[in-house]
């Protein structure tokens, strides 16, 4: 009895069960403390303590856990590929991690990050001005919004091709003698009244950017308006924003006053420029445009920087609405 305590096995010199027949030996296997345990799962495994329990002359013996058996093998191939890091094709350690394109990675690997935020190259308008070195995975979005980014000549038939601050000295030039006026932002400056087709450039005094203001036949009246000058100025993130306020009083009489204001649209000047043809400008009425014979009207121009470049607050409400021009009696 003491023996087949021990084992925990009914040994083949056994009594008959009661079918007649002998029992049938089982595999066995040693545990590291002597005990015998079965590998296929008898019955007598209870599924909550992970015993293997048997019968041994009538008394229950615990055998062995669970734990104790051999965990099932089952053999899986994979492509050796997959545990290798993409970025130095060495074996995976720990940590690793995984890229937003599903890329593992070994934890060494990552300092890959310092020298990708260290690459910076020149901005492609370098020789326009430009003194940006944008990081390399940032080059395009500083592309987008390049301040030097080249524009043209607004005279139709003339080849100048260069950047905004460029074309101020070629504005300047004998071929044009266009006047050329620094500005502040939120303030309004005067300007004498652009005749036809002629136009007057504004320098904001705290970014550098160039403004045209023109002027164009519209009907009887003249229509005046102010667009910025760059090829890069529609929603590009960093961007920034402007509007303009243009408004013209008779000296006459204090009352009659035409005024709009209107969000600054950005031009290449590749179509070249027509006041009345940009969808925002101040239709300037006959009576308005000479305040007195021989007087030229005075054109009051105020830019706002409204975003982008860390350019402040919105500015006041300014009314009337855009395309909008108001003669009080």
């Amino acid at each position: 009895m003491c023996e087949q305590h021990k084992r925990g096995l009914v040994p083949e010199s056994a009594e008959p069960s009661h079918t007649g027949k002998k029992l049938k030996p089982q595999p066995q296997a040693m545990v590291p403390n002597g005990l015998a345990v079965v590998k296929h799962e008898p019955r007598g495994i209870h599924p909550q303590q992970g015993m293997v329990v048997g019968s041994g002359g009538g008394e229950v013996v615990a055998v062995a856990t669970a734990e104790t058996m051999d965990e099932p093998q089952i053999n899986l191939q994979f492509g050796v590929s997959r545990f290798h890091c993409l970025a130095c094709l060495r074996p995976i350690k720990p940590p690793t991690f995984k890229c937003g394109a599903a890329h593992v990675v070994c934890g060494a690997c990552p300092e890959v990050d310092a020298i990708i935020s260290d690459a910076k190259l020149p901005c492609p308008f370098s020789e326009l001005g430009c003194p940006s070195l944008p990081v390399y995975f940032q080059a395009a979005d500083h592309e987008r919004g390049c301040h030097y980014a080249p524009c043209y000549c607004p005279i139709l038939g003339c080849e100048t091709y260069t950047s905004p601050t460029n074309l101020l000295d070629h504005f300047r030039s004998s071929a044009h003698a266009w006047p050329v006026t620094e500005i502040s932002y939120g303030k309004p400056c005067e300007l004498a009244m652009p005749a036809n087709a002629d136009l007057h450039a504004l320098v904001g005094k705290e970014d550098r950017r160039v403004f045209l203001v023109s002027a164009s036949a519209l009907g009887a009246c003249v229509a005046v308006s102010v667009v910025c000058l760059r090829a890069n100025g529609g929603d590009t993130a960093g961007v920034p924003q402007y509007r303009c306020k243009l408004w013209v009083e008779s000296r006459r009489s204090a009352g009659d006053v035409a005024m709009v204001t209107f969000s600054l649209a950005s031009k290449d000047m590749s179509g070249g420029l027509v006041a009345a043809e940009l969808g925002s400008f101040l239709a300037v009425t006959p009576d308005l445009l000479h305040a007195a014979a021989g007087e030229t009207a005075v054109l009051r121009v105020r830019i706002d920087k409204v975003s982008g470049d860390g350019g402040g607050a919105a500015p006041r409400s300014l009314t009337p609405p855009a395309s909008c021009s108001v003669r009080q009696p």
